[in-house]
């Protein structure tokens, strides 16, 4: 076994945008050689500053937490890409890769002459992961994309917000860290195929069909898939209870803050009545059919409530893992942090970085036996490597490497 799960796997990434930093990232907490090409003037692409937005604060431009996050163990090599001399330097640098990461807009890559077509007749091994919002092809290929467009286009948003409101996405980048997950995978099983055919593969991940294929999405519309049936918005605990015990489903207030319920269904009622210690609700007439505890929630719910009101958050975790509850705490980020699981399992660890010092982030979520964990090191300062790179990776010499950099192709 390596002493990496990806050692000598040798990565060049173009991207912009959070998917394609993230399949990358993925592949670099794995042990993969991630060389990030960015542009000399550290604008946009990278994400070293929001939008490409210069904001005029004390803080340099690595500063933005969404950087420091999306590349961690990678390396930084400034190229501009829109010379002919830095697509040559690309070009010699992916004979000597296994994959290319690219998120630019379709088309962009052959327009600067590192196409996979052209890439591959120098590597014919090579794998190229495009990961675009609505992939290579379609009429909507050459759209401009938000979080929320491709959460739109992909169907999530039609059954999530109240009835009478307008829908709504989920918080954060959903779409986007789920469809970098996706390419991520699937970069790994098209480099699997290279190492055993000697043939690469171009790799065409769309955002917006990763949200439509994803598997709670793929769940809520089995119905219209199998029968027709539509999905339409309803109330968010009745629809989130389903067959279940409603007045038991979603967030609760209790003692010291919040805690969260899904039961599955009727069969948890008596677990619930014990667990409240309120066993004789059980032969309440009230409450002693699935149908009559739906009729009666609001009622059953406010006796939930005063038990959850004298509890808190961990006496009810313990609770719900003693009664065969699915019930849990809802942590804020400093309750995540120190969280003894976490901590036991070692899964956010500590990176030095020299400009902001210790920096807390989170690991990957999975561990290998017989693997070494990757060591680890915080996000790389522009062009940190690009000696490194055209040095030990190219051969060149520190006079051919100096004449770049005086000619503006490197830096």
């Amino acid at each position: 076994m390596p002493l990496l799960a990806l050692e000598g796997i040798r990565v060049l990434e173009v991207t912009d945008g959070i998917a394609g930093p993230y399949c990358a990232k993925m592949l670099a907490d794995l042990g993969a050689e991630v060389m990030k090409i960015e542009r000399l003037d550290a604008v946009s692409m990278t994400q070293r500053q929001w939008a490409g937005e210069r904001v005029e604060t004390s803080l340099t431009v690595e500063d933005t937490a969404l950087f420091l996050h999306l590349n961690t163990n990678k390396k930084s090599v400034a190229v501009d890409l829109e010379s002919a001399d830095g697509q040559s330097l690309f070009r010699k640098l992916a004979t000597q890769s296994s994959i290319v990461v690219e998120s630019l807009a379709p088309g962009r890559m052959e327009s600067l002459g590192l196409s996979y077509n052209s890439l591959k007749d120098l590597n014919p091994s090579l794998v190229m992961t495009s990961v675009t919002p609505y992939g290579q092809t379609g009429p909507y290929k050459d759209y401009q994309y938000t979080e929320l467009t491709v959460f739109a286009t992909g169907g999530g948003m039609h059954r999530e917000g109240i009835p009478e409101r307008h829908p709504l996405k989920y918080g954060g980048e959903i779409a986007q860290y789920f469809a970098g997950t996706a390419a991520a995978s699937a970069t790994m099983g098209a480099s699997v195929g290279a190492l055993m055919t000697g043939l690469g593969d171009w790799l065409d991940v769309s955002i917006m069909e990763c949200m439509a294929g994803h598997p709670h999405q793929i769940g809520r519309r089995a119905p219209f898939a199998y029968n027709g049936e539509l999905d339409p918005r309803r109330e968010p605990r009745t629809s989130a209870a389903g067959g279940r015990e409603p007045y038991a489903v979603g967030t609760f207030r209790c003692k010291d803050g919040h805690v969260s319920f899904l039961p599955l269904g009727p069969r948890m009622w008596p677990n619930i009545a014990r667990m409240i210690g309120r066993t004789e609700l059980m032969d309440d007439p009230r409450f002693n059919s699935p149908e009559l505890r739906t009729d009666n929630r609001i009622e059953l719910e406010a006796i939930f409530q005063e038990w959850l009101d004298r509890h808190t958050r961990a006496e009810v975790f313990e609770a719900t893992n003693n009664a065969g509850i699915p019930g849990a705490p809802v942590l804020t980020p400093t309750d995540v942090m120190d969280d003894e699981h976490f901590q036991e399992r070692g899964f956010f660890r500590e990176l030095e970085h020299p400009e902001h010092g210790a920096l807390s982030y989170p690991g990957v979520p999975f561990g290998f036996s017989e693997v070494d964990d990757v060591p680890g090191h915080a996000a790389p300062a522009l062009g940190e490597h690009t000696v490194e790179a055209l040095s030990e990776i190219l051969g060149m010499d520190e006079a051919k490497i100096g004449s770049l950099r005086e000619a503006g192709i490197v830096s």
